[in-house]
């Protein structure tokens, strides 16, 4: 027996928006409406039938919909609908498009840099001036990022910032292996731990962000900036091990924080340089990340792309136009890689292998064989932490319904 756990709270604020989709499915009455939301769900939410009589009564009183023996959208409903549809659509072009991404990346690396050498100083750190300045090396980076995919021209200027972070590189060695010997005393200890978590913190916030967005947008330099900020976080790590060092009273390992700090901005000079060249000789430096990144996702494509084709088909029947139009804008606007019409293609191929799904009278509709394939997918690889499993898997279902 299948546990009921997704509760109201993550279904609330979405309800209104499937009963009006459901209703332009042609799903009119009560009973009807309550059997397609708990389809939505697949049964994770018990149906509280009091909160969809309170939502039906809503829609009624906004105007949105009309009684008549059974329900029917007004003009009034089809105007929110659509603009609902138009508004989660602008929401993801607004953030989850090159240019703004790379724009909010830079914005937060000047924010961060800014922080930790004020800090820096305040405190008399090594190890959180030196990731100051890695930061600002991020900055660069990140400029860099967003300048090529305005202009389409960053290589020369990748090399320039190349050669002065070999030059930075080096100096912050010296001074970091001459306080080795001469430790200092940090001040304002908890402020400069808070400043180096946020720094960790803020970063994965933008590794992930940058590659979803360098996914959804195919967009090497993303994928590649993506790539640089991940691997940022292990010196911030480095200082955070500094800085509770230094709280402990082994003082020293700032100046060792800073130290090893120095040689990721020394290899990251390197790198760039590196990658610049290739450029310069017609290489796609970017390509060799980008294509790992995409393998790794088409690897998952199989299995949650045919759990999300079959979730549709198991809210309605319908053409294979219309349930690719609904699958491109449920899912494949939230896959983290555009996806092709091959890869929907193969998706279809799988379906009619494996006899997941039938044609009558022009329309697909689920097979028993696929419904019970529907399940064992949406069971498939509990999360250590069960609550967060089904919150999870509340807001895909929400996520798909934005195509019905």
């Amino acid at each position: 027996m299948r546990k009921k756990i997704i509760k109201d709270s993550k279904v609330r604020k979405h309800l209104k928006w499937h009963i009006l989709r459901l209703i332009s499915l042609k799903y009119h009455s009560k009973k009807e409406l309550t059997d397609k939301i708990n389809d939505i769900y697949l049964g994770f939410w018990p149906i509280n039938y009091h909160l969809i009589d309170k939502n039906l009564q809503y829609l009624l009183d906004q105007g949105l919909i009309v009684d008549k023996d059974d329900y029917q959208l007004t003009s009034k409903g089809k105007k929110a609908l659509s603009k609902k549809n138009q508004q989660a659509e602008g929401h993801h072009q607004k953030w989850f498009s090159k240019d703004p991404c790379a724009a909010y990346s830079l914005a937060g690396n000047v924010g961060l840099s800014a922080l930790e050498f004020i800090i820096g100083i305040l405190s008399g750190s090594i190890g959180l001036l030196a990731d100051a300045i890695h930061t600002a090396v991020d900055i660069i980076s990140s400029a860099v990022t967003w300048i090529g995919i305005r202009l389409d021209r960053e290589v020369h200027a990748t090399i320039l910032s190349g050669i002065i972070l070999l030059g930075v590189g080096s100096y912050l060695a010296y001074e970091s292996l001459t306080s080795l010997f001469q430790p200092g005393k940090i001040q304002l200890q908890y402020v400069a731990l808070v400043t180096i978590l946020l720094n960790i913190l803020v970063n994965a916030f933008f590794s992930h962000y940058k590659f979803y967005v360098g996914g959804r947008t195919r967009s090497m330099s993303l994928i590649a900036d993506a790539y640089h900020t991940k691997t940022d976080i292990w010196s911030s790590i480095a200082v955070l091990v500094g800085i509770i060092g230094a709280i402990l009273g082994y003082t020293h390992f700032d100046a060792l924080a800073g130290s090893i700090v120095s040689i990721f901005i020394f290899y990251g000079g390197y790198e760039l340089i590196r990658e610049s060249k290739k450029a310069i000789n017609g290489e796609d430096p970017h390509m060799e990340k980008f294509s790992k990144f995409l393998h790794s996702h088409h690897a998952l494509l199989t299995e949650r792309g045919l759990f999300a084709f079959l979730w549709v088909l198991n809210i309605k029947e319908m053409t294979k136009e219309e349930h690719l139009n609904r699958v491109k804008k449920g899912f494949g606007r939230r896959f983290p890689v555009k996806l092709t019409d091959d890869d929907y293609d193969r998706l279809y191929e799988i379906m009619k292998e494996n006899d997941f799904v039938r044609t009558v009278h022009g329309k697909l509709e689920l097979t028993r064989k696929g419904k019970k394939e529907l399940f064992a997918l949406v069971d498939k690889r509990p999360l250590f932490f069960i609550r967060f499993q089904y919150k999870v898997k509340s807001k895909l279902f929400n996520w798909f319904a934005e195509g019905l």
